[in-house]
């Protein structure tokens, strides 16, 4: 064309790189403009800010099992890949994560593999097998919800990846399974678990995902909802999670190692709560009171992260490094982990040992096991299991049971036992309270792993029945297998 300047080829070249530089830049200024004008205008609004700041810690689970794919959330509570889950979304123990974005095609499904769980309570945790470190949703606490504070719903219902969702807190302390509101004032004292009951949309696929405050913070685990109502969704309080990751994790019991450090199992800074005298910790001039920031330099901001750094890190034989405050000042320590035994058996005659468990029986109406020292058994005898099925009674409403003797462990090792009871229960093993499930409550258990030597260990049974529903059931498991009624073989006692 007349008045056109020719350009040569390198002229051209030069000439189109400058071009998409503009081009580029015109690009990144309307985001940013976009940007602004979203804000300016009010429509990045605090839900959305909280959205923004969890969206890339939140996960989608996927497990394959008998040919169907089960969908189910979780959220990164560890920059390890560690992730907080349900434990009723994981059939079997592996599957695939889609992390954060809500377009599934952009991604590459990530292997997991679960690490722990608490069935009696739900939780569970999985551990993405990837390159890390992840980013994470920070773990806020549940024990100041206010009624009518917003809360978000994130997860993966139907399996459709990243999905979010908007409410209030309807009530921060719903009682799980019970009756209606006038029956329950009856009931003096209850042990009920409590849910966070909320009113945003939930469906199936949101089990295990975050139930998040409007700072972006984890205040609960999305767990079920009432389909015959409508927006009637339950989340798991992240102080129960506080109160239970030690049991889920269960680091000291399976790497076989203990620090002799125990920690208050609560929201806010790691305190040392106890040290075990003439422990790895006690000769390191460990003391209740010290708050630790650091283990081998990966940050503990709450117990969450001190169990699942020790979960890592006692899988070696390496000495650990403790960054700690000490009223107010900051000082290391180290300390060599040591092997922790198993727990011995009881030396006992086993020629004098016979099938099933002694009971004794004490009529009376409890709302917590009573002090039986303090009563006389009304009858007596023996029962092959720990069951209600061969205590002579006469009523079904209204009494308190115990039984005691010995249960057999033909090798030593790990072990789960799980007392299931309806009403209030406790095991006790080798004289000391193992596990405590008191209280008026529908059937519902309380488990805990331990490591036992060979040999016969001591236990006795406590149980009372308020009226209505009765059951008591004793379970035992081993790593990699289901649970299963105590068999009869393994009990006994003194003639």
């Amino acid at each position: 064309m007349p008045g056109m300047p020719i350009l040569s080829p390198r002229m051209k070249s030069v000439n189109a790189v400058m071009l998409a530089a503009i081009a580029m830049k015109m690009s990144l200024c309307s985001v940013c403009s976009a940007q602004e004008a979203a804000a300016g205008s009010g429509r990045e609004t605090p839900i959305v800010r909280a959205i923004q700041k969890s969206t890339a810690g939140i996960v989608s689970l996927f497990v394959v099992r008998e040919g169907a794919i089960v969908s189910g959330s979780g959220t990164i509570v560890h920059p390890a890949g560690f992730v907080l889950t349900n434990n009723h979304v994981l059939p079997s123990d592996e599957g695939f994560a889609l992390i954060g974005s809500s377009l599934p095609n952009s991604q590459k499904p990530i292997q997991f593999q679960t690490i722990g769980r608490y069935p009696e309570r739900d939780l569970a945790i999985v551990r993405l097998l990837g390159d890390g470190p992840w980013q994470t949703v920070t773990p806020g606490r549940s024990h100041d919800l206010m009624n009518g504070e917003t809360v978000i719903v994130a997860g993966n219902p139907g399996g459709r990846g990243l999905v979010f969702t908007s409410g209030i807190v309807s009530s921060n302390a719903v009682l799980a399974g019970a009756p209606n509101a006038l029956v329950m004032t009856n009931y003096q004292i209850d042990r009920r678990p409590r849910f966070i009951q909320f009113d945003a949309a939930s469906n199936g696929g949101n089990s295990g995902g975050p139930l998040l405050n409007i700072d972006g913070e984890v205040i609960g685990v999305v767990s079920e909802k009432i389909f015959q109502e409508q927006n009637v969704g339950f989340a798991i309080p992240i102080d129960t999670v506080y109160q239970l990751i030690e049991d889920i994790i269960e680091a000291e019991l399976r790497s076989g190692f203990t620090t002799g450090i125990r920690i208050r199992n609560q929201g806010g800074p790691v305190i040392v709560s106890e040290v075990e005298a003439d422990s790895a910790a006690s000769d390191a001039r460990i003391e209740p009171g010290d708050i630790v920031t650091a283990v081998n330099d990966l940050s503990t901001r709450n117990v969450i992260d001190w169990y699942l750094n020790l979960r890592q890190i006692l899988s070696t034989d390496a000495p650990l490094k403790l960054n700690i405050q000490r009223s107010g000042v900051a000082i290391t320590a180290s300390i060599r982990a040591t092997k922790r035994p198993d727990e011995a058996a009881t030396a006992i005659d086993t020629t004098k040992l016979q099938p099933g468990l002694n009971y004794e029986l004490f009529p009376g109406q409890y709302s917590l096991l009573p002090d039986f020292a303090q009563l006389n058994a009304a009858s007596s005898g023996v029962t092959k299991s720990v069951s209600l099925a061969e205590v002579k009674r006469e009523s079904n409403d209204y009494y308190a049971v115990t039984m005691s003797g010995y249960l057999h462990m033909e090798t030593e090792g790990l072990i789960r036992l799980t007392l299931i009871s309806d009403d209030g229960s406790k095991a006790f093993l080798n004289d000391r309270l193992l596990i405590d499930n008191d209280g008026n409550h529908p059937p519902s258990g309380v488990g805990e792993w331990l490591r036992l030597s060979k040999g016969m260990h001591r236990i006795r049974i406590e149980y009372f029945q308020g009226n209505g529903g009765a059951e008591l059931d004793f379970r035992w498991q081993r790593e990699n297998e289901e649970p299963r009624p105590v068999p009869a073989s393994h009990l006994f006692h003194a003639e």
